[in-house]
């Protein structure tokens, strides 16, 4: 299960090793990870094995169970992987096991099905770890989601604000990038995020919204964490009353962050997003190949100021995409108010 040097070993997670990740759970959070089939072998195991997940765990040289990291399908594009649940059993392993686990996805071979296009991870911004774990593996900061996550749902790294903003951190690893259309008012920011990733092709997006067809979409809806995502791969002529009805669903689910991502291979993207600001929306940033082809993501947080105060970040971009991001969501409630 790996080399007899190392004080740990690290393996993917099969029928006969599942129920050593309840034990990694309980060890940090009881019977409280709101991920329920973590605790079941045979529910983990259906998870894997109907592809939407793949998890490894760290062993210690007596094989006890002492550390856990999933990767699992989120996007609309299949071949990206999100990496996710990295827990640790304090004082277990070395210095070197949180990394480990996080770069053992990377390895060719972990993952079923075709080469992936790429990973992200949401990084949380109430402590540097993740962060800095994930620019060492070299992946780039693309967005900033806002308020995403329920403060008080940490058991651990207990942060010092109501609500957790995360960094959408990206790898990229295979395939020529689709071409893809830039909004005239987030062109150069687009273009400087997209730099550490591979060449892209960035075309002018000067079209109106269409006289035709219907704004497709799909989403999740977290109502523990009160946030919603959603993920529009076609807009059509209804554009304004999906938006408006979006909002009016929003406010009475009382969602506090809502994320739409809209792909860049839709022509009309300028407009699109033109209309979005009308309504209160502000940028989040670049969510690289989520359709097959870039993503946009704007974002509303709802009844309530963000949570800026508490948010931590790593890296240079990151701390100067938050700037923009602040600046451009005064800038559209300057708009809406108009």
């Amino acid at each position: 299960m790996g080399q007899t040097d190392s004080p740990y070993s690290i393996t993917t997670v099969t029928a006969d090793t599942a129920a050593g990740a309840a034990n990694v759970f309980r060890a940090i959070y009881g019977e409280s990870f709101p991920m329920r089939y973590v605790y079941h072998a045979d529910q983990l195991m259906a998870e894997i094995e109907g592809g939407r997940l793949c998890a490894a765990l760290a062993f210690d040289q007596g094989q006890e169970a002492i550390g856990y990291a999933s990767v699992y399908r989120n996007a609309p594009n299949p071949l990206l992987w999100e990496g996710g649940n990295l827990v640790l059993i304090p004082g277990r392993g070395d210095d070197r096991l949180g990394w480990s686990l996080m770069e053992y996805f990377k390895q060719p071979g972990k993952l079923p099905g075709p080469p992936p296009d790429g990973y992200y991870s949401e990084s949380v911004c109430h402590h540097y770890f993740t962060q800095v774990g994930c620019a060492k593996l070299g992946f780039h900061d693309c967005a900033i989601e806002l308020d995403q996550l329920d403060g008080a749902s940490f058991a651990e790294h207990r942060p010092s604000t109501d609500r957790v903003a995360c960094v959408l951190q990206f790898y990229e690893q295979t395939g020529q990038p689709e071409p893809v259309c830039l909004p005239h008012r987030y062109a150069d920011l687009l273009q400087r995020l997209a730099q550490p990733l591979q060449p892209r092709k960035f075309l002018t997006s000067s079209l109106p919204l269409p006289e035709g067809g219907a704004t497709a979409s799909t989403s999740s809806y977290y109502e523990s964490s009160r946030t919603w995502k959603l993920s529009v791969n076609e807009v059509g002529a209804d554009w304004g009353s999906w938006l408006d009805k979006l909002l009016a669903e929003a406010h009475q689910r009382r969602v506090v962050s809502l994320q739409v991502v809209v792909s860049m291979a839709v022509p009309c993207i300028g407009a699109a997003v033109e209309a979005m600001r009308e309504r209160g929306f502000s940028l989040g940033g670049l969510f690289p190949r989520w359709f097959g082809a870039d993503g946009i993501m704007l974002q509303q947080v709802l009844g309530k100021e963000p949570d800026y105060e508490g948010i931590k970040l790593y890296s240079q971009t990151a701390r100067g995409l938050l700037g923009f991001i602040r600046d451009d969501q005064e800038a559209a409630k300057r708009r809406q108010t108009r």
